[in-house]
């Protein structure tokens, strides 16, 4: 659905519009909250799965994931070294359902690690959230589906928590991670 500016909507409605009326210019955080084809990440299913299978986290909204790692974070993701610009980490989610995960989908999550300067405050991390179908329940609550990225105050939410991890990273837990699987 096309938004209209008020002065359009006005005019279109017989209306004056005010005098002082200026249109609205987008900001980057603005057109960062819009939804929009994924793009940091939306090859993750070419990356290295580091997960064994999908594992409860609390801190992604009580749902299932699964973790996905690119080459360039890789090494670094598997150890405790600082993790290389480009490096990208995406988790991919589902619905609980009876202390399990669903057939239904929950938000793609994605890191990556930008130049130094990009967001000193979070450790240089961008993040973003992405849900294209969510549930009833959800949609209602989100207005629609999401993709907030980048520099967009809605992804705040991942900020807050990864800032007091190590490496800004939470991890997968012991017991589910594939290169200890192995």
């Amino acid at each position: 659905m096309r938004k209209l500016s008020l002065a359009a909507l006005l005019l279109a409605c017989g209306g004056k519009p005010p005098i002082a009326m200026t249109p609205h210019k987008a900001s980057s955080t603005d057109a960062e909250s819009m939804f929009a084809p994924l793009d940091v990440g939306a090859d993750f299913a070419s990356y290295h799965k580091v997960s064994t299978e999908p594992f409860l986290s609390k801190t992604h909204g009580g749902r299932f994931v699964e973790v996905y790692v690119n080459d360039v974070g890789l090494k670094a993701y598997m150890s405790a070294a600082p993790f290389p610009v480009g490096s990208v980490v995406v988790k991919m989610s589902w619905e609980p359902k009876d202390g399990k995960p669903s057939d239904v989908a929950g938000p793609l999550f994605v890191m990556r690690k930008e130049v130094a300067d990009y967001a000193p405050e979070h450790d240089d991390w961008y993040y973003a959230i992405r849900w294209e179908t969510p549930p009833p329940e959800q949609l209602r609550l989100l207005g629609g589906p999401i993709y907030w990225r980048g520099r967009s105050q809605k992804v705040g939410y991942c900020q807050k928590c990864h800032d007091n991890y190590d490496r800004s990273m939470g991890g997968v837990p012991t017991g589910k991670r594939a290169w200890e699987a192995k």
